[in-house]
């Protein structure tokens, strides 16, 4: 849907009063209106819930989900008669910005599916319609300087615009190919985990990405590797067989050093081994590191993947 540059935003933008980096913390009110508006605008409003089976399909189903996983009679602290304000309710009074994240995930998850039938609610240009209100939720965060955005149908925490834009997206996409399915869900599971502070799982799954991603690859090229195969093997195999360019010996060895010793280094000394007499905690700093370079080697990797598909043997 359209977003208005008000004359109050140029005002603000001309006095420099611009969000330049990210928050995570509690949101607006301002915002939790504008978000119950957005869901009515991709789900329907009141009158489409009580005129039409499907919006009142999909709000019962959202709030069925949530009700269900929280272990609630009710998500809202007030009791509603109606799906519809259950939901809505919830949406300005919850607290929690995860949980809260849950419920406009899974909102936008059901719309992109329910609200393209060109039969829910009467629409016409189903397809647009939604596409516009995916497009508007992730102005929205960034209009906010909210640092999450919706992509592939759901809500990935952004640390960094630059990172995010050039690296983070651009794997997500490369990983949307049918044959990448299994590294895909690892990739975006480690974000998963990132984002609920699961940091060692986020360091783990990052790994097995990593792994999976080189692995599909010496597959598609009809080159061997063990299943037991380490990241820093698997960097070897696809060294030897030519699926890394070595443009000189000196950066094929930096390329080397940089996969074998990142990823892999970060979560051995950080993640998936016992903690022993001492409580280990790991930053999410260095998380947020291992993840982006995770993306970085992935891009690398997938991109060249797919130069050699369109150009065939």
């Amino acid at each position: 849907m359209a977003i208005f540059d008000l004359y109050s935003k140029r005002q603000r933008r001309s006095r420099g009063e611009v969000c330049d980096v990210y928050t995570y913390g509690p949101f607006s009110d301002p915002f939790r209106t504008q978000l119950s508006f957005m869901i009515q605008d991709l789900l329907g409003n009141e009158n489409d819930y009580i005129r039409h089976w499907q919006p009142r399909e999909a709000y019962t189903e959202i709030v069925r989900v949530l009700r269900k996983e929280y272990g609630q009679r009710s998500i809202s602290k007030i009791q509603q008669r109606e799906a519809f304000s259950e939901l809505h309710h919830f949406l300005q009074e919850e607290l929690d910005v995860e949980k809260c994240l849950d419920a406009i995930e899974l909102s936008y998850a059901l719309g992109s599916d329910m609200a393209r039938s060109q039969s829910y609610s009467g629409r016409t240009n189903a397809d647009a319609h939604v596409d516009e209100c995916l497009t508007e939720l992730n102005e929205r965060f960034k209009e906010a300087g909210l640092g999450y955005e919706l992509i592939d149908g759901r809500i990935v925490r952004i640390d960094s615009q630059l990172i995010h834009s050039e690296v983070i997206k651009p794997a997500i996409g490369f990983l949307n190919a049918e044959e990448f399915q299994g590294p895909r869900d690892e990739f975006l599971g480690a974000y998963e985990h990132y984002r609920h502070g699961f940091y060692e799982e986020a360091l783990v799954e990052s790994l097995k990405s990593f792994e999976s991603t080189m692995k599909v690859i010496l597959s598609l090229n009809k080159k061997p590797y063990d299943k037991s195969d380490t990241a820093a093997k698997l960097v070897g195999k696809c060294s030897k067989a030519g699926l890394i360019p070595s443009y000189n010996e000196s950066q094929l060895q930096s390329l080397e050093n940089v996969l074998i010793s990142g990823i892999p280094t970060l979560r051995n000394r950080n993640g998936g081994h016992g903690q022993g007499e001492e409580i280990r905690v790991v930053e999410p700093e260095i998380v947020a590191y291992g993840l982006h370079l995770t993306a970085s080697a992935i891009v690398m990797l997938a991109g060249l993947e797919a130069k050699r598909d369109k150009v065939g043997p």
